[in-house]
């Protein structure tokens, strides 16, 4: 392990003149980035013992270049996009801070020191980088990643993808979102070149053209993104040979709509909670697919499961526990570790929380969470029900039950003829009231999403009190 890791940032590709990096419009070579890397590392050694080191940067490549940099300096790299909060730094309690631009002028710059710093032993020796959780089920977390964890991903064989020559990634992931090890790390272990996407807000439109240039042969999308896509643009992902899709349950909507744009075929659903590093579970999507929700499959190389009963629910449905060297090393809270994912045996495992069924063909499908039901009026509701079933409603494309303080709303995202159809309404409303009367509907055209591609509940619960008030009036 300790050779493998070695070679990766020591080898003698980082001296190459071919390109690695792609990014707004600019080629990088292996040799800039290892001359990026050399200024990080040589900051983090002048500035003495570090074992945390953040790196912060706009730039992709600052974060990628730092990352490798702090790496060769033996600390643990923490890239920010801009992005981390206070309570998300103070989490890992850094004992060096860089700005790293790597623009038409490169630079590494100190950008802060706390006053008070831990020993350098509080973070086992195995620990690299952190994994932040979404903080969608609650408080955001961070996660200990460990040499192991990424060289387990980076050997993972069924997320190989077939290709004539050198691999090609499309980039769209951010350094705080997990698919980053995907898109970036496990590329470049491959001796491939990563081109970064400007995103969907951005210029979705360049999509297609940096497609054609390079040849992404590889991209991974959130759920609710490439769900955008494939609605507004398939043309922007019609010419990469392999989707892979994740972060977010993927909808059977989504599928029928990859299917008419003849795109169903490339699409590969990948499961798997932040605390496993990546990913868990693969389902490659057939020709024909007629279920009523797209599974998440079966587990990938290297990865075990256990299918645990739970306390209370329907007898078919199962916890999901997922073992294996995918499993990190458990959190990081105020600078030190204060739980560590291991079962009673001393094997990585980690709980989900995460329920699932068992298909007739063997494949495991998403049945909601233990913690994903609500109380509405004192009444329990399955949220994972509530939103299947709209979603099998015709014309619809997604839907999300947000609850926030006195509020439980169900977001419909419809294409825009149906958000003046009263009939649709009514059928999407009905539906809706069967589980509580006392749940609001919202149909909307689209859902904000925040950098990492996940829908942003935050932004959807101030869009239902602003129009809440507006009818009021």
């Amino acid at each position: 392990m300790t050779d493998t890791w070695h070679e990766l940032l020591h080898g003698p590709r980082w001296s190459a003149a071919d390109t690695v990096w792609v990014e707004d419009g600019t080629e990088y070579s292996w040799a800039d980035v290892d001359r990026l890397a050399a200024a990080v590392e040589a900051a983090v050694r002048a500035e003495g013992p570090a074992r945390v080191v953040v790196v912060r940067s706009r730039d992709r490549l600052g974060c990628f270049a730092g990352q490798l940099g702090v790496w060769r300096a033996g600390s643990v790299a923490v890239a920010d996009d801009h992005t981390l909060t206070g309570p998300d730094l103070d989490r890992v309690r850094p004992d060096l801070t860089l700005t790293v631009s790597a623009g038409p002028h490169p630079s590494v710059e100190p950008a802060g020191r706390p006053d008070e710093r831990l020993p350098p032993d509080r973070l086992p020796a195995e620990v690299v980088a952190v994994n932040y959780t979404s903080g969608s089920t609650g408080t955001r977390k961070a996660v200990a990643v460990t040499r192991g964890n990424l060289l387990a991903l980076f050997g993972c064989r069924d997320l190989d993808v077939p290709a004539s020559g050198r691999l090609t990634a499309g980039g769209f992931a951010t350094p705080t979102y997990d698919g980053w090890w995907f898109d970036t790390w496990r590329t470049v272990a491959a001796g491939g070149r990563v081109i970064c996407l400007p995103h969907v807000n951005d210029d979705v439109f360049a999509w297609p053209g940096l497609t054609r240039t390079y040849g992404i042969g590889r991209l991974l999308l959130p759920a609710a993104v490439l769900a955008t896509v494939v609605e507004v643009l398939p043309d922007a992902v019609a010419d990469v040979p392999r989707l892979f899709s994740g972060g977010e349950q993927f909808r059977m909507s989504t599928y029928r709509q990859a299917k008419e744009a003849g795109l169903h075929r490339r699409l590969v659903n990948l499961y798997g909670p932040t605390e496993a590093t990546f990913a868990t579970h693969h389902y490659r999507l057939p020709a024909d697919l007629d279920a009523p929700a797209v599974p998440i499959g079966r587990t990938l190389d290297g990865c075990r499961q256990l299918l645990r009963p739970p306390q209370d629910g329907p007898p078919d449905v199962r916890e999901l526990v997922v073992h294996g060297p995918s499993v990190c090393l458990g959190y990081i809270d105020g600078g030190v570790m204060t739980r560590r994912f291991r079962d009673a045996d001393g094997v990585p495992s980690y709980d989900t929380g995460d329920l699932v069924r068992v298909d007739g063909d063997g494949d495991l499908v998403f049945a909601g969470r233990l913690d994903g039901g609500v109380k509405v009026n004192g009444m329990r509701v399955d949220t994972a029900d509530l939103e299947q079933r709209v979603t099998a409603l015709p014309r619809v494309r997604d839907c999300r039950v947000v609850q926030q303080e006195r509020h439980t709303v169900a977001f419909v995202r419809t294409d825009r003829a149906t958000l003046g159809d009263p009939a649709a309404r009514s059928r999407i409303e009905t539906v809706v009231q069967g589980f509580s009367p006392a749940i609001g509907v919202r149909l909307v055209d689209r859902y904000p999403v925040r950098a990492g591609g996940k829908v942003d509940a935050p932004a959807l619960m101030d869009h239902y009190r602003t129009t809440d008030r507006a009818e009021e009036t």
